[in-house]
Formats: C-alpha cells, structure tokens, sequence
C-alpha cells in the first residue's frame, strides 16, 4: 500500500516547525532524510509569531518575526511541504497513518507528529490589540486587567472567548462588570449552551482596521456576532485544549497527550510535541526541545520501517558498537525501495549533470531501484551510487511498499 510522506507534522508553531525540520535536515552529516508535510490551520510560527517570546531568561528575548523567519528559512531551504488548513481527524491505527483536513483531503504517512499546541488558531494576531485582548501575566493581573476593561460599557457586547475551562473566569467577570456591558461567553467545543454562553468554534475575526465581529461555528451552523472587544482567555485552554480534530485522546485518559521522553505516546509511530503534551512547563524552550525531539524519533521510527535497522543519528543518540573500517552512514539500499524527489526537477538534474541526466525525472515513487534500473537499463549496483550520492545531498529519500 502506498502513502504520500513519511512523516505527517499537525500544527506550525515552534514545535511542529523544529519537528518538520529535523525529520528532513536530520544532522550535518550524511543522512537519509524524510519526506515531510506541514498542516498548519493559521500563520506559520503559531503564538510565538504574536510578540515573541524569553528563551531562557530576560536577557535573551526574541522577536517573533526573526524567530518565524529563521525557522522559516530552514523550512524553504529544505523544500518542506506545507499545506494551509485545519486536521480534523487523525486515524493512528495501523501501519500507515491517515490525516484528514476540513477541505476533504486525506494525507496518508508512516509517521504523525501532532504539535497543534492547545488550541485551533484562527487570524486572531491581525487583530490583537486592536479590539483583541489576551489573558497573560499572572492570576493577580488577570484581575486588575479585567478591572480596568469592565470599568467603561462596550456596544453592542463584550465576548470572552476560551475552552470548557472558561467556567473559572465567568463569576469574576460578572462580578466585576459594573459598566453593565452585555457580555457573551464563547466556549469552544462541542455541546449545547445556556444563558450567555455559547458553545462552537471561533472561524474568524473580522473588521476593517480594528476588530468589529467573530464568526463561530454552532451546531446550527456559522453565526456572525458584532463586538465592541474581545477577550481571549488563554489559561482557560492551557487547563484544557480545544484542538477541534479527533485524535482518540481517550486513548491517553487526559485531555493532554502523554508521552516518554522520546515523544513517543503509547500508538507506534504517533508522535506529540509541545503544549499539546502532558506535563511539563509551557515554554517556548520546551516547545523547541520537543519538537526536535519528536522530529529526530519519527525519523528513527520511519528509518527502521525502511532499512530494518536504526539509523546512526551519533551524538544525538550514541550507537555502542565497534566500528569497522568500511562503516557507512547511509545503509544498504534493498532494491524494492522507491526513490521519490524532495526537490523539482530542475535540481535534480543539476546535480547529476550531463551523463546521468536522463535519470531526473525518473524518482516519483513507483518504481522501485530494481525496476528502475531495468527501465533505465543500468545496472542496480551503478543506481544505487547515484541514489545514495542523492540523498546524501537531501534531494531525494525511498519510499517502501507497505503489506494491506
């Protein structure tokens, strides 16, 4: 059975992006690397693109755009594959993988990496302050910050939007609403509402300039509500997530997904990074670790479902063995593999220059080196240097033919 990537990343926040990047960079020495989508639902570079963030402490802060930009740079230099919309449900059972999106497509890989953070994001950061407001700072801020925002009327309402955990703020703010602005509640996930508070799914801030409405999806369908501000309480989703896709996370009995160190969760091949996993503290520094972390045991995972052994990944994961004068980094290639291009053909072609150019369009996954060779009349063992001398270059990887 065939599948389109070797590794399937969901979200493109700190951890997805270092995930996505590692599976296909791997080290700076020879490696085969993956083929590796990118699903991200809103701007590449998630939360940390809003404002930036601390690294380790005060004196190494970072803006989210040079943040973005570098990882983002890795991204188009690697020709890693991005696909802009929302996943909706991940099949994990299995040997390959099945990722379905909101636009009807389904994606199928050996690998999954879920990084989608603790929440869907949709366009807030065009909106954020500019009639968009974030819970931040501390418990003690929260409240002189609703203080000053209750103190003055907003037409036609004031809406508060979080997760099911949303219920902690909602007595504070009535409490302190002594404008007597009307207020309406957003809780986004599944169920039915009450009073002034609605149950759906945020799909879009919206007003020319500054913000004047948010559509949600209910259960009867997109509702267009106008608002004089927004308040985005973001504790609510780091208690609990609202991702919006099916992922099985009974599976985990949390509403976080449990992982080992390795970032591995309890399905072979189903990975997990950053806030999304239980555990831990939320950090930009976590969600890097992680996400490389993830990256670099989806890449052993896929590699020992190719080559049958594990990859010598060195100083990230030393191999004690005794090495022989004629080791190799790249493995022996079976010759039912199939050669696939990471990169246009234009490249390729370059690199093979005059002699072997015929090959350039040859590497699409179907045919394997054996019948390659065949069609191409050359002999196995003369393809399999020029496979290893392209991958070695990360132009192109080997996909398996995977038993129904």
């Amino acid at each position: 059975m065939a599948y389109d990537y070797d590794v399937i990343v969901v979200g493109g926040g700190p951890a997805g992006l270092n995930a996505a990047i590692r599976t296909r960079w791997v080290k700076r020495y020879k490696a085969i690397p993956c083929s590796t989508l990118l699903i991200e639902n809103s701007y590449l570079g998630g939360l940390t693109s809003w404002r930036g963030c601390l690294f380790t402490g005060p004196s190494w802060q970072m803006k989210g755009k040079e943040i973005v930009r570098r990882l983002l740079k890795d991204v188009e230099n690697l020709k890693i594959g991005i696909h802009q919309g929302r996943v909706n449900r991940i099949n994990a059972e299995g040997e390959i993988k099945e990722v379905f999106t909101s636009d009807g497509k389904v994606f199928r890989s050996l690998a999954v990496i879920i990084a989608a953070g603790i929440k869907v994001l949709v366009n807030e950061r065009d909106y954020l302050g500019r009639g968009l407001e974030v819970t931040s700072m501390g418990y003690e801020f929260i409240v002189s910050h609703l203080k000053k925002l209750l103190s003055r009327r907003w037409e036609p309402r004031l809406v508060i939007v979080g997760s099911q955990k949303l219920e902690n703020l909602i007595p504070l703010i009535r409490e302190l609403n002594t404008a007597n602005s009307p207020l309406l509640y957003i809780m986004e996930g599944e169920g039915k509402g009450k009073e002034d508070i609605l149950r759906g799914w945020v799909e879009k801030y919206w007003g020319d300039n500054r913000l004047q409405g948010l559509t949600v999806r209910t259960s009867k369908g997109p509702r267009k509500i106008k608002c004089g501000k927004v308040l985005l309480d973001f504790n609510s989703y780091e208690l609990a997530p609202a991702w919006r896709m099916e992922i099985g996370t009974e599976k985990f009995n949390s509403p976080f997904i449990k992982v080992n160190q390795d970032m591995e969760t309890s399905i072979p091949g189903l990975l997990a990074a950053g806030d999304v996993t239980s555990g831990g503290y939320n950090s930009f520094s976590r969600a890097v670790s992680q996400g490389m972390a993830a990256g670099l045991s989806a890449y052993r995972y896929v590699f020992h479902k190719k080559f049958r052994t594990y990859p010598p990944l060195f100083a990230y994961r030393p191999t004690d063995f005794t090495i022989s004068s004629d080791f190799e980094e790249i493995p022996p290639l079976d010759e039912d593999l199939l050669p696939i291009s990471l990169v246009d053909e234009k490249m390729i072609k370059s690199s093979l220059g005059r002699k072997w150019a015929v090959l350039s369009d040859s590497f699409n996954g179907k045919l394997s080196i054996r019948e390659l060779a065949r069609e191409k009349n050359l002999s196995p063992q003369d393809l399999t240097k020029i496979l290893k001398r392209l991958a070695e270059k990360k132009l192109i990887t080997f996909h398996i033919e995977v038993p129904r």
